[in-house]
């Protein structure tokens, strides 16, 4: 569980990449360029919305905006069905005296006790209990601000995967192991805070360190097959669904970081289907 702080933040984030930066201009072989890509992070800290003019002029130069999901295309009914369990509880997997402990500590962290939560899949509650420590001086968190802008420019608007993607991802992760993931991260005194797990975090973006942030989201406490589908399988969708939409507009793509490095990272996949990939470099302004 040590690193699931960061799994829930490269979302909603392996090999070297040799220069760094978080925007990369797309050029080649059938798609009109130049397109962007954009690592998000999935927060709303002033901290990472203080890029300077050369991140805006990119994302203004380009005719399409696209992120990992498009809010629009979710209904209330389809969050609804991935965020609550039909047949279970939490409390089913937990012994009496862990339950005591558990509902005490959420009662304490939320102001509200277990029972409430009690048929949230326990992914989404850690997610949810992470947030409230997480700070909120923007109105929109990075990826969500970029389309509201992108709607206030009028250009088109896509997803490149769908939401049922991530909820396939979730769930290849079985209830009592996200159960014994949230016991463990609320109760676990002998591993970082959650502050200083997100400090890190924070700090290896604010420095370009794709390596780090993907050493950071690789857990390898998790089952292999949650990593290959939260990652591995996610990221070939998005190359797809890029390269679709690139071939017809001009494209600037935010997506979460972790997804960039890595031998099956973006970057990666886009180079392996000929295109080029480059970084472009840009300064941090003071987040006033």
């Amino acid at each position: 569980m040590k690193q699931t702080l960061s799994l829930l933040l490269i979302l909603f984030l392996g090999f070297t990449v040799q220069a760094q930066s978080l925007l990369w201009k797309v050029s080649g072989k059938n798609i009109k360029s130049p397109s962007y890509l954009y690592g998000s992070i999935h927060i709303q800290d002033k901290r990472v919305f203080a890029f300077d003019q050369t991140v805006w002029d990119a994302f203004l130069s380009t005719e399409a905006f696209a992120m990992e999901i498009l809010i629009d295309e979710v209904t209330p009914q389809e969050i609804k069905d991935a965020m609550f369990m039909k047949n279970n509880t939490i409390e089913e997997f937990l012994t009496p005296e862990q339950y005591k402990t558990l509902d005490s500590i959420v009662k304490a962290k939320t102001g509200i006790g277990l029972l409430m939560y009690n048929k949230m899949k326990p992914f989404f509650l850690s997610s949810q209990i992470m947030q409230l420590n997480l700070k909120k001086e923007m109105d929109d968190a990075l990826d969500l601000y970029f389309l509201r802008n992108a709607r206030k420019e009028g250009k088109a608007v896509y997803g490149v995967e769908k939401f049922a993607h991530q909820v396939a991802a979730i769930d290849k992760i079985s209830l009592k192991e996200q159960v014994d993931m949230l016991f463990k991260s609320l109760t676990d005194t002998t591993t970082n805070s959650d502050e200083n797990k997100f400090e890190e975090l924070l700090q290896a973006y604010l420095n370009f360190d794709l390596d780090k942030l993907f050493e950071l989201s690789n857990d390898t406490s998790l089952p292999k097959n949650f990593n290959k589908a939260f990652l591995i399988d996610r990221n070939k969708v998005m190359v797809k669904n890029f390269k679709k939409i690139a071939k017809k507009q001009t494209l600037f793509c935010v997506i979460g970081a972790a997804h960039l490095p890595g031998d099956n990272g973006v970057i990666n996949l886009l180079r392996k289907k000929g295109l080029s990939v480059e970084p472009v470099i840009f300064k941090w302004k003071e987040a006033n």
